[in-house]
């Protein structure tokens, strides 16, 4: 078992992958709804029925490719070899989904979004869990881990600036921002800018965690896969933390697909001003929250900063963003500082979730990340489906016009109660729930004691076997 520190560039070049990935998520998140509707012209609810249908086989795929993942064996180790295949692939997909054909019927336009997101969200199952697998492979030190998931959700945030400013940026030097030909435009660059930020990023990965992704004492015996699927959902510990992380994310799926749909027809801020001047200060306050997160975890543990941070979230959201006026930039500027003060406990959950892992491994004697980083993507996954669905049907529910400039203050107030007290109550009830998660720090620390001995002593008689 690592349990020496690893050098700034290994756990950095560990981190970067997450750039791309995170890239193609927001920029698919926040655009690719909007683009589909009022630029292709698909309807809202099949445009919703497509996106959850690819997500739903995204979650599905997760634990099947932690599973795999598990059991592969190459001299290239058995998670690096599909961070590369999938990082290729995902580079792809991006071009085909922002360059559709011109399709002239709503079945046409409805086939092609569902194949080519299919195939986004195939590439990015084989690449993402197998990275977050990784990463809580590469230290046994549980500070050395927060710290790891740190510098992961820091490339994280730099991959959702780059899909967030990239499109609304180009968009902007084109000109008229209403024009469909500059929309069509901005999204097909920004389609390709993100490519290579995701085949540069997953082939920076693959090249530093070199010697890095080793296998740790195999069972002889593979256990069928439905057995240890079963087996992962029947820890009560798990499920806790990954059904308050999943309910948490229904609200951050339902914040990234209605953002610009509220600071546009709420607020009357165009695109290109909510982006550089809201969503741009979030995330870079985010990130820079990163370090203050790493720090408060090794001195109070994990467990009541996670709590706080998702909850302090969820009450800003449900207070703040049905009251703010027409027009103003600052009020949702300062929400955006602390908002993104708060969301930046998200790393802790990750972070956490590595310490089940262990306390599995105590009890079955088996090592398993990639299923249970797989099951636990395959539930965020689920809740991303859910939200996304669902935000397509509340769009045409509360009377929303489609290809329209303007939307009447009825349908403008309806969209601040969704992105107001409907976000912030999943927040809310995620760390409420997550304050049932019975794994202390203290019990984790023993549970590493025991690990720490027992495998020292397996190594040793693996040793004397082999002399």
């Amino acid at each position: 078992m690592n349990q020496t520190k690893l050098k700034l560039p290994i756990k950095m070049g560990y981190g970067s992958a997450e750039t791309g990935i995170t890239a193609v998520q927001l920029f698919t998140q926040i655009y690719l709804l909007k683009y589909y509707t009022e630029i292709v012209g698909l309807n809202s609810s099949l445009a919703g029925i497509a996106l959850s249908i690819s997500v739903l086989w995204d979650a599905v795929s997760d634990p099947l490719m932690g599973r795999i993942s598990d059991h592969t064996h190459t001299k290239w180790g058995r998670r690096r070899p599909y961070i590369l295949l999938g990082g290729v692939l995902l580079s792809l997909a991006v071009l085909l989904l922002f360059s559709p054909p011109h399709l002239t019927t709503q079945l046409g336009k409805f086939a092609y979004l569902l194949t080519v997101y299919l195939f986004v969200n195939t590439a990015m199952t084989i690449i993402s869990v197998p990275h977050i697998a990784l990463g809580g492979e590469l230290s046994f030190e549980r500070n050395e881990r927060t710290s790891i998931f740190g510098w992961r959700l820091f490339f994280s945030n730099i991959g959702m600036l780059i899909g967030m400013i990239v499109p609304a940026a180009i968009l902007q030097s084109l000109g008229d921002e209403s024009s469909k030909d500059n929309i069509i435009t901005s999204r097909t660059i920004a389609g390709e800018i993100v490519s290579l930020v995701i085949l540069f990023s997953s082939i920076t990965t693959f090249l530093v965690t070199r010697g890095k992704d080793n296998m740790r004492n195999h069972t002889k015996q593979r256990i069928p896969f439905l057995t240890a699927f079963v087996s992962v959902l029947k820890n009560k510990m798990f499920l806790i933390l990954l059904f308050a992380f999943i309910i948490a994310t229904i609200g951050r799926t339902f914040n990234s697909a209605i953002a610009l749909y509220y600071y546009e027809y709420r607020l009357g801020l165009k695109e290109s001003l909510v982006v550089i001047n809201i969503l741009l200060p979030f995330f870079l306050v985010l990130i820079l929250s990163i370090g203050f997160w790493v720090w408060i975890a090794k001195k109070i543990g994990k467990k009541i900063p996670a709590f706080l941070g998702v909850f302090g979230l969820g009450l800003l959201t449900v207070i703040v963003y049905p009251l703010f006026p027409y027009g103003e930039l600052r009020p949702p500027l300062i929400a955006a500082f602390v908002g993104g003060i708060c969301a930046g406990s998200i790393l802790i959950m990750d972070s956490i979730l590595t310490d089940v892992v262990d306390y599995d491994e105590f009890k079955t004697g088996e090592k398993r990340e990639g299923l249970y980083f797989g099951i636990w993507k395959m539930g965020v996954k689920f809740s991303q489906a859910f939200g996304i669905a669902l935000t397509g049907f509340l769009l045409d529910a509360i009377g929303f016009q489609n290809g329209t400039t303007t939307q009447s203050q009825e349908v403008g107030f309806r969209l601040a109660m969704i992105f107001g007290p409907g976000v912030g109550f999943f927040f809310i009830l995620g760390s409420i729930l997550f304050l049932f998660f019975p794994l202390s720090d203290e019990k984790h620390i023993q549970v590493q004691r025991i690990l720490l001995k027992r495998n020292t002593k397996r190594t040793k008689v693996q040793g004397t076997l082999s002399i």
